[in-house]
């Protein structure tokens, strides 16, 4: 079947009647979600028939993104804001909305699900609607290593399950984890165009720069008049998003400066950073840090040499703005005081991150080599603070989802899950230095990025359980992997 075809089967002018549909059950909010639920479906459902996979996909990444996660509790669980509604739509589990108990997955994982079965369908039938030139997909370490950490996730279910391992619980535990490889190849396939790569990259930090504006926002004119003590504004995901956001506008600068993308940054960088700063999240520098250090090392020369010059001025500077700020409360010295907290383990947040890191660890000990698989609680062998009166299911994930994924895999589960982030760091690396367009290596070293910030929000702060976080960096790598297969294709891979 033909895309011509195709397009007689379910021409695009039918997604009129769906669109009509939709915007008369806005007329029913008065009634509530439920009664949206249907309307939304039946318009989702046409339009995914007939629309490019890449629109379908960039469309569901891009309203992921923008939409707060009810989850997460965005804005200290004290505001809603406008997306609030649409975001519970999208990730709470339908049967809060439909009544119907059965339906314990959330919309985002169903349109998900639909997009790769209709992806199946249309290559099984041969349409080339989505891959007209059959370039093919993800490049065979990708491809590898996606199969690879799947397999690992359903020998992890079922053995930690045969071990007596709670099957609900275990669930929550594999949720957003299963989904990885899963959107990494439904990206790979959708995402394989210049116009798809482009649309990505403004997606990222079009969506990065709304969020920071509402984080603004509600701490301005919400929760410091109101007189409301928050620690924080947007969630730990808004980090990921803004810190690879920022770093995509610097690369843009390095890869060409030009009036265009001087403007970009001008307009973007100060809301990210303002919206880092009102966040309040430490985990932020490092990231940062770690991907200003890629874009030099990534960059050209000319780059890493004038960094050299700078260093000599910088790095005397830095020291001495530490050195005064170290004890200081004053705002311009906000930057020491995150790093001052993120070296010190006195405040009562280290101290229990420690203890539970050391339960970690001992539950490894346990079962060092194929860990005690999913569905289990971690060993508590000393206890910080009761929480179970109020929290049961405390100990079935924990903060450190590094450590907390390798109690859970043993190491040999660990390296056949974790592999696929260091290989898809070595795809982005090749896929760089052999790509001739700055938007090819623009997502190429922004796939880096975004791997190194999901890791460190991973060790930081249960990262691995962010929707946010998979969403970013499986749409990167799956881009990233189409141009590999075509740079392989075409002879440009050395």
């Amino acid at each position: 079947m033909n895309a011509t075809t195709y397009g007689r089967i379910v021409p695009a002018s039918w997604l009129i009647w769906p669109a009509t549909a939709a915007a008369l059950g806005l007329v029913m909010l008065g009634a509530g979600l439920v009664a949206l639920v249907p309307l939304i479906a039946i318009a989702a459902v046409a339009a995914l028939l007939a629309a490019r996979m890449q629109v379908s996909a960039l469309l569901l990444l891009g309203v992921a993104l923008l939409v707060d996660n009810p989850g997460e509790r965005p804005y200290a669980g004290l505001w809603q804001s406008p997306l609030s509604a649409l975001g519970s739509l999208l990730y709470d589990n339908l049967h809060r909305h439909t009544g119907i108990d059965a339906l314990r997955v959330s919309a985002l994982e169903l349109l998900a699900g639909g997009l790769l079965l209709l992806l199946a369908v249309r290559k099984r039938r041969g349409d080339r609607l989505d891959d007209p030139t059959n370039l093919g997909v993800v490049p065979n370490p990708m491809k590898v290593a996606f199969a690879v950490y799947f397999a690992a996730m359903v020998w992890l279910e079922g053995y930690g399950l045969a071990r007596g391992g709670d099957f609900r619980n275990s669930l929550w535990q594999i949720r957003q984890l299963f989904w990885l490889p899963l959107l990494g190849v439904l990206f790979g396939h959708a995402l394989k165009t210049a116009g798809a790569r482009v649309a990505l990259l403004r997606i990222v930090m079009v969506v990065a720069w709304v969020r920071c504006l509402l984080g603004i926002y509600f701490v301005n004119v919400i929760a410091t008049p109101g007189g409301l003590e928050i620690e924080y504004a947007m969630t730990h995901s808004d980090t990921i998003l803004s810190v690879v956001a920022m770093l995509i506008g610097l690369a843009a600068l390095v890869e060409r400066l030009s009036i265009g993308h001087v403007v970009m940054n001008v307009l973007l960088q100060p809301v990210l950073v303002w919206g880092l700063l009102v966040n309040d999240r430490r985990l932020a520098l490092v990231a940062l840090a770690g991907g200003g250090l890629t874009l030099v090392l990534l960059g050209p020369p000319m780059l890493r040499r004038r960094l050299k010059r700078s260093l000599l001025v910088m790095v005397p500077v830095g020291i001495l703005y530490v050195a005064i700020g170290w004890h200081s409360s004053a705002a311009i010295f906000g930057p020491v005081a995150t790093l001052r907290g993120m070296s010190s383990s006195e405040d009562v947040s280290s101290q229990t991150r420690d203890i539970e890191n050391y339960n970690l660890i001992q539950t490894l000990k346990a079962h060092p080599i194929l860990g005690s698989g999913f569905g289990h609680e971690y060993n508590e062998v000393v206890q910080a603070y009761r929480i179970d009166s109020v929290f049961a299911q405390y100990r079935f994930i924990a903060h450190n989802s590094v450590l907390w994924l390798l109690s859970i895999a043993g190491w040999l589960g660990f390296a056949a899950v974790w592999a696929v982030f260091p290989v898809g760091v070595l795809v982005a690396i090749a896929v760089h230095r052999a790509s001739t367009t700055p938007v090819d290596r623009i997502v190429a070293f922004a796939t880096v990025a975004a791997i190194l910030s999901l890791m460190v929000q991973a060790w930081g702060d249960m990262g691995l359980q962010s929707w946010m976080g998979i969403l970013v960096v499986t749409s990167l790598m799956g881009a990233t992997g189409a141009m590999y297969t075509a740079q392989q294709r075409t002879g440009e891979l050395a």
